[in-house]
């Protein structure tokens, strides 16, 4: 039904027209037949009908095809109408040297013109009548195109919301891996008795860069795994320079979340955080579920002498923000918070 309502190949544009085609003629056959009240004169009429369907839609094709494109959407009122009034006239002269007043008489009796073969009142009244086809196609043609853009505006939207995640997802995938070979490097020379779990827990997170995260969702425990082994790295990193609290609550058995939203968040308390303090810093990770519903925090200390948040461009939070926009429109609420010794990112999301 899809394909012969909107589709526009050739062919099966061809048979919509002529389906279309065949039932106005069918109906207007039933309509004269059935105001003539003649016996058996139902394919007599049948023929007439369709002759005269013929000038009727072609005045309809010459209109909507012709006249309404060129000139009435170009604002060309007076040529429209003249040559609309021309085309009318025209169609009914021919018309009428097809065909005689068998029609005419059966469905509009009070318009019939007696012996006058061609009269300027019939041909005016003749042109009303088409305009009748004229305006159920273009009615038909206008709800069909509008139907078609709104379907096409839809899919642009679409394919650029799609361009625009894979344009964050990239831009963030080399943040990521240089921050964790940078932890894997320091590790190595400052902890090297670490270097074989260190090698571990990178190897999960480039698996979970590379393979898990190129899915448009995936399973939330497997991104709390994904926090848990780059939140390992940064322990060993930093060692008892750096306090970590993470505590993850509520069953999360099978719900599904957009990659890499929540680590980049937990990223960025280490970034701006940890680095820019090393001496006396803490975090703050919290995550909890509880009916589909998804409770998470990330906090850091500060040093006194911070960065603000808005001065922090081109940071993975900011990626984050503007996927959650994309893949949880009005299923999300985020709180940042900036006190004076604490930056806090406060999410609900809905999964």
């Amino acid at each position: 039904m899809y394909a012969l309502l909107l589709s526009q190949k050739l062919s099966i544009r061809i048979f919509r027209h002529s389906l279309l085609f065949l039932a106005m003629v069918l109906l207007f056959a039933w309509v004269a037949h059935s105001r003539s009240g003649v016996a058996g004169s139902f394919w007599r009429g049948y023929v007439m009908v369709f002759t005269n369907a013929i000038f009727f839609f072609g005045y309809a094709y010459i209109t909507v095809y012709l006249l309404i494109p060129r000139l009435l959407v170009q604002r060309k009122l007076f040529l429209f109408f003249t040559l609309f009034l021309i085309a009318g006239l025209g169609l009914s002269s021919l018309k009428f040297l097809f065909s005689d007043f068998i029609f005419y008489q059966a469905i509009a009796p009070e318009n019939a013109l007696g012996g006058e073969l061609i009269s300027l009142k019939a041909l005016l009244v003749n042109t009303k009548d088409m305009t009748f086809i004229v305006a159920i196609f273009a009615l038909v043609k206008f709800a069909r195109d509008h139907y078609t853009l709104e379907l096409t505006n839809r899919e642009l939207q679409r394919k650029e919301l799609e361009a625009e995640l894979q344009l964050i997802e990239h831009h963030m995938d080399p943040h990521v891996i240089f921050n964790n070979f940078n932890s894997l490097y320091s590790i190595s020379i400052y902890r090297p008795e670490h270097l074989k779990s260190t090698v571990k827990k990178l190897k999960a997170i480039l698996h979970y860069l590379f393979d898990d995260s190129k899915s448009d969702k995936v399973l939330l425990e497997k991104e709390i795994e994904m926090i848990e082994n780059y939140i390992g790295l940064e322990k060993l990193r930093f060692g008892e320079r750096l306090k970590v609290q993470l505590e993850i609550e509520g069953p999360m058995s099978g719900l599904k979340i957009a990659p890499l939203i929540l680590y980049s968040f937990v990223e960025n308390c280490f970034v701006y955080g940890a680095e820019l303090n090393p001496g006396r810093s803490w975090i703050r990770v919290e995550l909890r579920v509880q009916d589909s519903r998804l409770c998470f925090v990330a906090a850091n200390s500060l040093a006194d002498s911070h960065e603000l948040p808005a001065k922090r461009s081109g940071n993975n939070s900011e990626n984050s923000i503007r996927r959650l926009e994309l893949e949880y429109p009005n299923r999300h609420r985020l709180a940042v918070r900036e006190r004076k010794h604490e930056h806090e990112v406060e999410l609900h999301v809905s999964l």
